[in-house]
Parts: C-alpha cells; structure tokens; sequence
C-alpha cells in the first residue's frame, strides 16, 4: 500500500492509558496477579511511548471468555479522543480470515469444490499467461500458490482516500488478470506455474471474494454481513467506509522525525484483502468463534470440520506457515495484519483454547511483537496460561 500524507500534525505524544482504563499503580502489590498485570500495563505503555505509537487495544480470550481487555492512548491525537472498547481499527489482512470463512461457507454447502477450475464459476477465463494449460483452482488461491503476483506499480495508485473504491471487484479482477485489461502488466503474475510457489497475494483473496460474489449472487460486503458479522452481533463491523461511522474509526498515523501524520482512511479495489474495520470487542467475539471451532453459542458461521480444512498446510513444502488464509506459527493459528497506519494481530492456540488481539492505529510490526508477547507474559502471571 502506498503512503499517503494529507495533513501534517506537530504533536507532542503523552501517551496515556484511555478514560476506559483505571491507571494503575507503578508500586508493588501483595497480589500476584494484579501485580502481573499493572506490569503489562507499564510495560505497554513503554513500547507506545518508545515507538510513537498512538492508539492500541488488545485483549486476551480464555475458553470463550474475554479474561483481559485493555485500550491506550488516543484514537484522534488533535481531537484528544481516546482509544475505547468501541474505537473501530481497520485490520489489515486479518481481513483475510473473513475472506476465507465466507468462501469455505460455499464449498461447505457443496456449491464449489477446492480443486475446481475458477473458470467454471467467473464470465470470463483466467490463465497464467506462461501456463495457460494449468487450471487455477480455490486452493491455490486461499494457499497463495495461484501464479498471481501482487504488482504494486498497478495497484499502489488504485488505492483512494476518504471513501471506498469506485472500482468494483469485478472490473479489479477482469482488468488486472486478463492480458488485455486496462490494469494488466507482465509482473501481474509470477512465472512459476500454479501450484508450484508460494507468492502471497492479495489479488488472489479479492478473486476468492469475486467468486463468493458469483456464485452466491450478492456483492461480497452483503453476503459478509447475512452470513458471518449480523449472526455474530458484529453490527460495528464493515468492508466499506460507507457503511460505518468514521468518526469511530482510529486515524491512521505515520511518524517522522518529532511529529505524527494523520492520515484520511483509505481504500482499494482490492479491499477483500485487508480493510475490515472493526472494535476489540468485535474482534473477540470472532476470534472466539474461530477458537470455538467455528460456532460460538447458537451461532455456527462454519462446521469445524471445515474449519479444520482452513488449519491445515495443503502445500507443506511450498507454504509451511500457511494454511487457507490462516498463518502458523508454532502453536499459534490467526493472522497479521499491516499497512500505512495500521498494525494488528489475532492469534489463537486452539488446543488450549487461549487467543490474543491486538490493534494499533500506527504501523510497527517490532512494536506489535513485543506488546502481543508481553501480553502473554501477563496471562501466564497472572492466569497460568500456557501459550
């Protein structure tokens, strides 16, 4: 994604926990686990201080419960507004883990196959230009071994500011994969032949979203919402700017020098890929859906044997941290995600049914690191986790 700079900001960064946060007290306590926990606190406060990190919220889920949830520092940095439960952060290509259920919703109905042709569902055809004769098929998709490359120089000046992409997926995807498109360059595609490298893609995840468009009839930010987000209560949660209240949504910010950059919430033709804006608590009742094994209460958004499929590595040799749309690490399944003014995180340790969170409206991938590993330092302080 391109940097986009549209107002400078000469600010003085206090970073302070938000007026949904009780400050906590820097001194010792006889309780251990309140003790651990005024550490995380302090220790997090030190990497927004020391990073120049604006806003975060973060929380950490136990066997279906939220045990931990803490928001910091400041959604808007001019208008002084605090970073709350309810603040929306967009989440980068954790996106793709709705990308993902929403297409595996259809296969799980029988209405598409994994090893399917996508040109059997698409009006048009789509071949690797090098390899026409090689099928791409779903699960070279959501694996990220389709042959399809992620070409910047098209797509970095595709991306808007302060609304959604007039572009639709369709015409995104005819005109970037299709050798006669207004968008299609050489480089739109790698040179291997599908299904023999690993290239992530995020083409590949808006072409996964065009086939959920085709084939279940309706656009993909509605078919979102009648099958994953309304049955989850997720009615704060959106694809498109359009559909949410912007004032709710942290302000992107860069740094340079002494001063913050605020930055217009932005968007792409290829938004399937990575622009869910959505709040902690949101998030939460997602990632416990995901850890619940794809249903949460009366709710099933997937069956977990399907689930299971997503959690698995189809291509070990060529993607060994990369299951459908799901990254592992570890014991850790979920996903990062990261842009100009956004770094986030949710992963989850499924065999112990432990799941941590974290949105920052400042892109720092180190920053992120050292908060996510510090809340697990904390849970095991303070509620003997074992991830």
């Amino acid at each position: 994604m391109n940097n986009r700079t549209k107002t400078g900001i000469v600010v003085l960064l206090i970073v302070a926990i938000s007026t949904s946060v009780v400050v906590v007290s820097l001194f010792s306590t006889a309780d251990p686990e309140q003790r651990a926990l005024n550490d995380l606190d302090v220790n997090i406060m030190n990497i927004m201080t020391d990073s120049h990190i604006p806003g975060v919220a973060a929380c950490a889920v136990k066997n279906g419960e939220i045990v931990w949830v803490k928001t910091y520092g400041y959604a808007d940095l001019i208008l002084n507004v605090s970073v709350t439960n309810n603040t929306l952060f967009m989440l980068g290509s954790v996106s793709k883990i709705v990308t993902g259920i929403a297409f595996m919703q259809l296969v799980e109905s029988g209405l598409i196959d994994l090893d399917d042709d996508v040109n059997d569902f698409l009006p048009f055809n789509i071949t690797h230009p090098q390899h026409p004769s090689t099928a791409i098929t779903p699960r070279m998709l959501l694996s990220h071994v389709s042959g399809i490359h992620d070409n910047w120089n098209v797509l970095g000046p595709l991306e808007v500011s302060g609304s959604d992409s007039p572009i639709s997926i369709e015409e995104l995807c005819m005109n970037y994969l299709l050798t006669n498109g207004t968008y299609y360059q050489t480089p739109n595609y790698n040179s291997a032949e599908p299904g023999t490298l690993y290239d992530y893609t995020n083409v590949g995840s808006t072409l996964i979203a065009y086939l959920v468009e085709e084939i279940s009839g309706e656009a993909f930010e509605d078919y979102c919402q009648e099958n994953i987000y309304i049955p989850l209560g997720m009615t704060e949660t959106s694809w498109l700017l359009a559909n949410l209240d912007t004032d709710s949504i942290a302000v992107p910010y860069l740094y340079s020098g002494s001063s913050h950059t605020a930055l217009e919430h932005y968007s792409s033709p290829v938004y399937p890929c990575g622009f869910v804006r959505t709040s902690i608590l949101q998030q939460a009742t997602f990632m416990t859906m995901l850890m619940s094994g794809g249903s949460i209460g009366e709710v099933t958004i997937l069956q977990n044997s399907t689930l299971q499929t997503m959690m698995t590595h189809h291509y070990p040799a060529l993607a060994p941290h990369y299951g459908f749309f799901l990254e592992h690490f570890g014991v850790l399944w979920g996903h990062n995600g990261v842009g100009p003014g956004c770094n986030t995180r949710t992963f989850f340790y499924p065999e112990v049914d432990e799941g941590v969170i974290v949105m920052m409206n400042f892109e720092d991938s180190s920053a992120l690191n050292s908060i996510h590993n510090h809340i697990l330092v904390g849970m095991r302080a303070a509620f003997g986790w074992l991830t």
